[in-house]
């Protein structure tokens, strides 16, 4: 069975944004382009066994997301019925529990930092 693959708005801004920070760095546009397609062909690999994802788990438990990581990037997804539905494509050192959930996972209080 191969699900259907899609990507949140804030998704495909993510991708936009990716591709930004690609080519700040190499500065070609055949590079960024190549990165991207990568990218997005890495995430495409989740179409016929989507659970072969990472399981995303937060405070201990698991979270329904799984990702699936190129290079600098991760992927965050969730499957639906027969959809994938990537929801964000984060950098993979930024505080990406933070963003996903509103807190880091290792805050101990619930006051905003």
């Amino acid at each position: 069975m191969s699900y259907e693959l899609v990507y949140s708005p804030i998704a495909e801004i993510d991708l936009d944004r990716v591709w930004d920070e690609v080519f700040a760095a190499s500065q070609d546009f055949d590079i960024t382009d190549k990165y991207i397609k990568d990218l997005r062909e890495t995430i495409k690999t989740k179409k016929s066994h989507p659970k072969t994802g990472k399981p995303l788990n937060y405070m201990g438990e698991f979270t329904g997301i799984y990702y699936v990581t190129f290079k600098e990037y991760m992927a965050f997804y969730r499957i639906r019925e027969e959809r994938i539905e990537v929801g964000r494509i984060l950098f993979s050192r930024s505080d990406y529990m933070k963003t996903l959930f509103g807190k880091s996972e290792y805050t101990l209080d619930d006051t905003d930092e």
